[in-house]
């Protein structure tokens, strides 16, 4: 309903004029050559220079991977930054947009977000959508320093695993830059999520101090901060975003006084889609190697947390709760199950950067509609044997052999 609700919204915002003052006027491509003007209110701070990320991909990989979400062996990654602007303004009311202006009523293209689902790509700073708005808001103002965490994308549809890597690492370019100490507040999707107040409180963030878009859709602050994509305008997640998460969270991990097993299934019975329709029996198979099921919905953050940093061997389905071998120790194995119309590499790519041994096992799946997105919706049946094979293949070739793997 809301998703519904959303869309006619937006529908008749171009089509009712009302506010158009607050339509920018142009687009500065660059933050730094905006700060660069004179009286322009602007400061750039460059955290992380550009340099050419690179992955290797095999070829089979790389075919049974859906369309629109290909890996890329090699791209060009712009400059991290943190952008800060007097009496600037930001407007998002929608997944697939966040328009960053300036004081002179220009979009800033680098620091705005505009997503293309045609493309399922970025588009440039002119497509972004407010320009076709007719209908604006008022902006809510809000006296002192503002800091947006928006992503757009997965993160504004309350995805865990884009809050976690493309909303939360924005805080290490904060951080860096020297200006946490003077944040007021921290703009997000939706704060009352459970896994944006637990993160961002054991940052010492209170809730007092989170806005989000449900109420300030629009805003102008005095001082607004805006950190730029953790991805840039790329699909490839650079190394500082783990280590920030790693070096934020892990300790807290650690106060954890549960233990978990070694060996881990992660089960998706929680969730609304893309389940195991045989899932008993993938887990009474795993039951005699010590495989223990978890179900992250019932865990707290810092219990997600231990339970993947004392992970040796994970079996999980495809799904957002995998964002967290982030915190996995290098050299942890990971069989990611994914349904043949839904092959994905964001988990693969993560174990590269994180040193982890990456299995896919691709299964049978019920897939929903074809496309981007649609796809994602069907559930999956498990080719047992191949799994019992695979763990055979990662060493864990009889219960005992598991259990002593676990107990070193």
């Amino acid at each position: 309903m809301k998703r519904i609700e959303r869309r006619a919204g937006r529908l008749l915002r171009e089509l009712l004029p009302h506010n158009l003052r607050y339509r920018p006027v142009g687009v500065h491509a660059s933050s730094r050559r905006l700060a660069a003007q004179p009286g322009s209110g602007a400061t750039y701070q460059e955290i992380v220079p550009a340099y050419t990320s690179r992955l290797e991909v095999t070829p089979e990989f790389y075919d049974l991977c859906v369309d629109y979400e290909k890996p890329h062996p090699e791209e060009h990654t712009v400059p991290a930054f943190v952008l800060t602007l007097a009496n600037g303004r930001l407007y998002a009311d929608n997944y697939n947009s966040v328009a960053v202006i300036a004081a002179d009523n220009r979009l800033v293209g680098d620091a705005s977000f505009q997503f293309g689902k045609r493309e399922w790509n970025m588009v440039p700073p002119e497509d972004n959508n407010i320009f076709d708005q007719r209908y604006f808001r008022e902006p809510v103002p809000v006296a002192g320093t503002v800091c947006s965490l928006l992503s757009g994308g997965g993160a504004a549809m309350g995805n865990y695993s884009h809050w976690l890597l493309d909303s939360l690492p924005c805080l290490h370019l904060v951080k860096e830059a020297g200006q946490w100490d003077g944040i007021d507040y921290f703009l997000v999707y939706d704060r009352h999520n459970n896994f944006v107040r637990e993160t961002l409180g054991l940052l010492g963030v209170g809730p007092e101090r989170i806005l989000d878009v449900q109420t300030h859709r629009h805003l102008r602050a005095d001082r607004l901060v805006v950190p730029s994509a953790v991805r840039g305008r790329g699909r490839h997640y650079p190394r500082w975003a783990f280590e920030f998460m790693r070096a934020s969270y892990l300790k807290v991990g650690r106060k954890v006084a549960r233990t978990f097993s070694p060996l881990v299934y992660i089960s998706r019975r929680d969730a609304a889609v893309r389940h195991v329709t045989n899932e008993a029996e993938v887990e009474a198979m795993l039951r005699p190697y010590g495989f223990e099921t978890y179900v992250l919905g019932t865990l707290s953050f810092p219990e997600k947390v231990a339970l993947f940093s004392q992970a040796r061997t994970i079996v999980s389905p495809v799904g957002a709760g995998l964002i967290n071998v982030s915190f996995c120790a290098p050299g942890t194995t990971l069989i990611e199950m994914m349904p043949r119309h839904f092959v994905v590499s964001d988990f693969w790519e993560m174990s590269s950067r994180l040193d982890l041994v990456h299995h896919p096992l691709i299964s049978a799946g019920t897939g929903i509609g074809t496309g981007a997105g649609s796809d994602r919706l069907g559930d999956l049946a498990v080719d047992v044997a191949a799994l019992q094979q695979l763990l055979h293949q990662v060493g864990l070739r009889t219960p005992a052999v598991a259990l002593t793997g676990a107990a070193e």
